[in-house]
């Protein structure tokens, strides 16, 4: 098959480098400004692309240029993985058999961009890989097939999405060949459970300690490696997190510092925190940590 791919971000390269020897093209988001120094840098996906020889086109919206450069390709089919914006009509309906999506929950449970995210935020226990038929809906064409996963008690969103994407590929390898040989049908998604996943805010990776404490850990989990708390003006990362199972009342943000471990007060309970990323340091453990802050008793995570 003649196989369009549209990808932007890391997590895209392994269903990329699988499609590899049948795509004609790849489709990107522009080159976006990264780092202190805002330099424009091209996506994983399209740095990929430029490497592998694969012709691309980079855009983030439609256009005459990108319609023509599609309708050249002759493909039959297309792939998305997490392009970043909905493709038009015009676009949608250039491939013989159209484009399939693969989104990282089980649909209609968590239609939208942060599937991933939100599932381990509602403590979900099962999430899963769906790929269907873009339409000019929010993720609501109709599926060819889907596969499930337990979430770890303790695996991070960005784990947890790696994992995914690799169970995406022979599941993705099915439907492309069930597509081919005209064996596989898709069927309309459920009317009944339809929720969805809205695209995460920078506001939502502070630390609020007034949340109770297996929300705390799950947001760590969630945003993982975003989640951030303040302590004495500055911004620190905490990027592990257990439910504590200390018996000491702890103020909201106190901290409690025992055998090297940090406590911190919550709603209903308390926190420890096993690792952090100070500004502009390392990741380390919070042993480590504790030996250069030097806490004081009644000290409080802002």
């Amino acid at each position: 098959m003649r196989i369009l791919f549209a990808g932007t971000p890391e997590v895209g390269l392994p269903v990329a480098k699988f499609l590899a020897p049948e795509l004609v093209g790849v489709l990107t988001r522009p080159d976006a400004q990264v780092g202190r120094g805002r330099e424009l840098k091209p996506s994983p996906i399209a740095q990929w692309a430029q490497e592998s020889s694969i012709d691309t086109f980079k855009t983030s919206q439609s256009t005459p240029e990108l319609i023509d450069w599609l309708t050249e390709k002759e493909p039959d089919i297309g792939v998305v993985v997490a392009f970043g914006a909905l493709l038009p009509s015009e676009v949608l309906s250039i491939p013989r058999h159209g484009w399939l999506n693969i989104h990282f929950s089980l649909l209609p449970h968590l239609r939208g961009a942060a599937p991933v995210q939100r599932a381990i935020l509602n403590g979900d226990e099962i999430t899963g890989v769906t790929i269907f038929q873009l339409d000019e809906g929010m993720d609501t064409g109709p599926i060819f097939g889907s596969v499930t996963r337990e979430i770890g008690e303790r695996e991070r969103s960005d784990d947890l999405l790696r994992a995914l994407t690799l169970q995406s590929i022979p599941l993705l390898g099915d439907v492309l060949k069930g597509i081919s040989e005209g064996s596989l049908r898709s069927h309309p998604q459920e009317l009944q459970g339809v929720s969805y996943a809205p695209k995460v805010s920078k506001e939502e990776y502070r630390i609020l300690w007034d949340r109770p404490a297996h929300a705390i850990v799950r947001q760590v989990r969630a945003f993982h490696p975003l989640a951030f708390a303040s302590f004495r003006g500055e911004r620190i990362a905490v990027l592990e997190a257990v439910k504590s199972d200390i018996h000491t009342e702890l103020s909201l943000g106190e901290l409690l510092v025992e055998a090297n471990k940090l406590f911190i007060g919550c709603a209903f309970g308390s926190v420890e925190i096993c690792r952090v990323r100070p500004a502009g340091k390392s990741e380390m453990s919070v042993a480590d940590w504790l030996r250069g802050a030097r806490t004081s008793p009644g000290e409080r995570f802002e």
